[in-house]
């Protein structure tokens, strides 16, 4: 059985599911809460409905139930309103869909529980009032993953000039390092004072290459498709991706504050607690005024709010928000800008997704004081491992009989930068062509692991590893995969079944050494 708590005030809330849960009925009772009366998830298709009334004016909350009560199944689901109207407009609630009106915060909560289970269980008998078809369902579903997708390009769209910009200073620094670089090799002799000036221009152009990885890593982050993969997540390494994406955007527009605390990993997806963070990050540059940067500040925080729950925040001092506003804004399509700019999607996706994982969204707001936005998740079981990240080694001590690794990638400069870093280590042969891998392979040529680019002409990687597997099922089980860009997630499923990982580019010596290690395992 279901509860859901739709724009409840928090102290309401908790006496509410108090009472639920102490009922004989509510003892497994699931609760939900929704923030603020907007559209229901496909989870709740039935169950117990409490929704809050603030006092505002009746038309608004008429609007509000007539909209649950089109998005229920009404003969499954029972809708109670907390409130403290007159006997007339608690019939104008009736008419709007209402099947009961209550002061807060009710009470005898088991007895609505057990008589829907009641009425639950004849419909079932009975065969009556059907839950939506399979095909709607997954049409709503399809419909939501648009929306999200959609949500999230447009977000691209606008961080790519900041992205631009902090793409292009790094960059700027090492191109003109490593042009100095090669003017100085090109000298017959080098001093001892060129030779320190040449490791600091060296280390520049390698600090420079780190910016830019990192900030391609947390674009691919964003943009993966595998959004319906759950796991743990750090929280941390999230909020800071989000923030060095943004961080230009923020520079120019606001003075940041923020306060990571160390936090237990949450349960979700990585790409999906990104798109929320950066929507929530934008939404709060979006209500600040035209000003100063000086006075205009964004804070954002992260800590434990309990023992199973991790807490954001996400707050700016902005122009805020009305009551009547603060009630339309996780709506689909609703937006306070001009039209043109906006989808006005972005704050509904983030609830949808929110609540997906298990969490909620908490607002408070006042006009001329800004807004701070709560997000609370759940925490991952504790004891979860990272796999191989848990075991990396140092650097691997080579031994008196080298093992010879096959490096298949299209790009020459690849296999020849590869070839320089793991040459003292490992017997290494490189070959453009996955084609004639399996050439070499079918001659009789033997290697102990095998390292493969994904995306190839002719031949990709996964197409290789299925030949591999016929040819030499042995050496498959010590194939890895790597990668430089977009990765589906049936790629990704196909790595996790059928090869020993996945490297994604660019990589350092010590993860390509650790990387070709756990291979030869």
């Amino acid at each position: 059985m279901f509860a859901t708590l739709v724009a409840l005030p928090p102290e309401v809330s908790e006496e509410v599911e108090r009472g639920i849960l102490k009922s004989d009925a509510g003892r497994n009772c699931q609760i939900l809460r929704v923030p603020l009366a907007g559209t229901l998830p496909d989870a709740i298709a039935e169950g117990l409905i409490v929704l809050w009334d603030d006092g505002g004016p009746l038309s608004e909350l008429i609007t509000s139930c007539q909209r649950l009560n089109a998005l229920r199944g009404v003969a499954r689901t029972h809708l109670v309103v907390l409130t403290g109207r007159t006997s007339s407009e608690a019939e104008a609630l009736a008419a709007a869909g209402v099947d009961e009106c209550l002061h807060a915060p009710g009470a005898h909560w088991g007895v609505r529980l057990a008589g829907l289970r009641r009425r639950l269980m004849a419909l079932q008998e009975g065969g009556g009032a059907p839950p939506p078809p399979l095909q709607e369902t997954t049409d709503r579903a399809r419909l939501e993953s648009q929306w999200v997708l959609a949500d999230r390009m447009a977000s691209i769209g606008t961080l790519a000039a900041g992205v631009a910009h902090e793409i292009n200073n790094p960059l700027s620094y090492v191109s003109s390092n490593l042009s100095y670089l090669r003017e100085l090799l090109s000298q017959p002799a080098l001093s001892y004072d060129q030779l320190l000036e040449l490791r600091e221009v060296v280390a520049e152009a390698q600090e420079g290459a780190g910016r830019v990885s990192a900030i391609v890593r947390d674009l691919r982050t964003f943009s993966r498709a595998d959004e319906e993969l759950h796991g743990p997540v750090d929280m941390a390494h999230v909020v800071d991706g989000a923030l060095r994406l943004l961080r230009n955007q923020i520079a120019l527009r606001a003075q940041l504050t923020f306060t990571l605390e160390p936090v237990l990993p949450v349960h979700g997806n990585e790409t999906r607690l990104s798109q929320i963070v950066v929507n929530l990050l934008l939404n709060a540059l979006q209500a600040l005024p035209d000003r100063a940067p000086e006075e205009n500040r964004v804070r954002v925080s992260l800590r434990a709010s309990s023992a199973r729950h991790v807490e954001l925040e996400v707050s700016d001092n902005g122009h805020g928000m009305a009551p009547d506003v603060q009630r339309r804004i996780f709506d689909p399509f609703f937006s306070t800008r001009p039209v043109g700019e906006g989808t006005g999607l972005g704050l509904s996706i983030c609830l949808t997704l929110v609540q997906a994982m298990g969490g909620r969204i908490e607002v408070s707001s006042a006009p001329g004081w800004g807004s701070t936005f709560r997000i609370v998740l759940p925490t991952q079981a504790v004891g979860w491992t990272e796999g191989l990240e848990a075991s990396r080694a140092a650097d691997p001590v080579p031994a008196l009989a080298r093992r010879r690794l096959l490096l298949i990638d299209d790009e020459p400069s690849v296999g020849n930068s590869v070839s320089r870093l793991v040459r003292d280590v490992y017997e290494i042969h490189v070959v453009q062509d996955a084609r004639e891998a399996l050439r070499l392979l079918s001659m009789g040529e033997r290697f102990d692991a095998i390292l493969c680019d994904v995306m190839m002409p002719g031949m990709s990687g996964l197409d290789f590893v299925v030949e591999l597997e016929r040819l030499a099922p042995e050496l498959a089980l010590r194939t890895g995969l790597m990668t430089g860009g977009a990765f589906t997630a049936q790629a990704r499923e196909f790595v996790g079944r059928r090869t020993r990982g996945l490297l994604e580019k660019p990589f350092e010596r010590e993860r390509l050494c650790t990387f070709v290690e756990h291979l030869f395992q």
